[in-house]
């Protein structure tokens, strides 16, 4: 029995090893970016046999293409962040393209013009930043970490940007700062479809809950590197949509050590009364939010291996509430309702 209970064991970690080395052939949706363009002489043909190596300045990883017979390169699956270009070739002076930033799905066209000259030189090309959309078609909105930490989202429930792309609404706004949002939040409505037709996905993983495709899991805004809505013209590699693809990828380590905690504070001690509690003369509706968190990032190896860990908790409480129900009087039963002007100090 235990020979039998070990050779399973043995089994079940062999087939996870395959598992994590097949990643990348089993990898559906991209949430990456690629670097794409052809590196030419002073003639104006193609350089073949070139070394492209784009490295992140962030994590010092670098990753390298070497140019076709016409002088096409292509580099995929780089992580979103700040890179530089470097293109060598013996016979011809090394360039370097500054630093560029590659933002979510994005597929950046960076050509090169090599200049004759010594491999050791090295030649700065001057340029402008890649444009966004000369390799794809789809119609997409980003929000950087940045940005993202900065717009002030009620209950900090990311879905909300979907509501600052362009032909994504809501008929019922409260939904999305409801505290619940995952059983029961609210999504948008995009290009006329119903909220049911989005699809949410995480680092491109599926993150739909199987009832009413309602959001399966919400990371907190602290730990999401990019945001990305795709309202129009998909790639093949996306599917199971008719209105919009809410893609996030979460942030990872870098070479510094990096993080920041938060305490997100909401009570009624902080808030103005309704105008119709003051109308009625009843006091405030009780409320207790509090949402806390940290994340903490940094180099496991420094160049090779890096780490990233968030936590978020949140404690919702809804105390009872005074609320008034009212009944006609004898006198406003019968059509006298000069009592409600006395009541409130209203002459007639």
């Amino acid at each position: 029995m235990r020979t039998i209970r070990f050779l399973g064991l043995g089994l079940l970690f062999l087939a996870s090893a395959v598992l994590l080395c097949s990643v990348d052939a089993a990898w559906a949706q991209e949430v990456t970016a690629a670097i794409t363009g052809t590196v030419t002489d002073p003639s104006g043909a193609g350089v073949a046999g070139a070394t492209v190596t784009a490295k992140s300045l962030a994590q010092g990883v670098s990753f390298t293409a070497t140019t076709n017979e016409l002088g096409i390169y292509r580099i995929s699956n780089l992580p979103v962040g700040n890179y530089d270009l470097r293109v060598e070739k013996q016979g011809f002076q090394t360039a370097l393209r500054p630093a560029f930033t590659l933002v979510l799905n994005q597929t950046a066209r960076i050509d090169v013009e090599m200049k004759v000259g010594q491999v050791n030189q090295t030649i700065e090309v001057s340029s402008d930043a890649p444009l966004l959309k000369t390799e794809t078609t789809q119609v997409d909105t980003i929000i950087n970490a940045v940005t993202n930490e900065a717009i002030p989202l009620a209950t900090r429930n990311y879905v909300q940007l979907t509501l600052l792309a362009p032909g994504s609404v809501t008929p019922n706004p409260s939904s999305f700062n409801n505290g619940d949002n995952t059983a029961s939040g609210g999504r948008p409505y995009i290009n006329g479809n119903r909220e049911q037709s989005n699809n949410f996905l995480l680092d491109g993983m599926d993150n739909n809950q199987v009832s009413d495709n309602l959001l399966g899991y919400t990371p907190a805004p602290d730990a999401i590197e990019e945001f990305n809505l795709i309202t129009n013209n998909a790639s093949a590699e996306f599917g199971n949509f008719e209105g919009g693809i809410v893609s996030v990828t979460i942030k990872s380590g870098t070479n510094n050590f990096h993080g920041n905690a938060w305490e997100f504070f909401r009570n009624d001690v902080l808030n103005a009364n309704k105008w119709e509690n003051n109308f009625a003369r009843i006091p405030k509706d009780k409320l207790r939010w509090n949402m806390f968190g940290a994340t903490l990032g940094g180099p496991a190896i420094k160049n090779k291996l890096f780490f990233f860990v968030d936590y978020q908790g949140q404690r919702f409480d809804h105390p009872s509430s005074t609320g008034p129900i009212s009944v006609f009087t004898n006198a406003e039963r019968t059509g006298d309702f000069s009592q409600l002007l006395a009541e409130k100090g209203i002459q007639p």
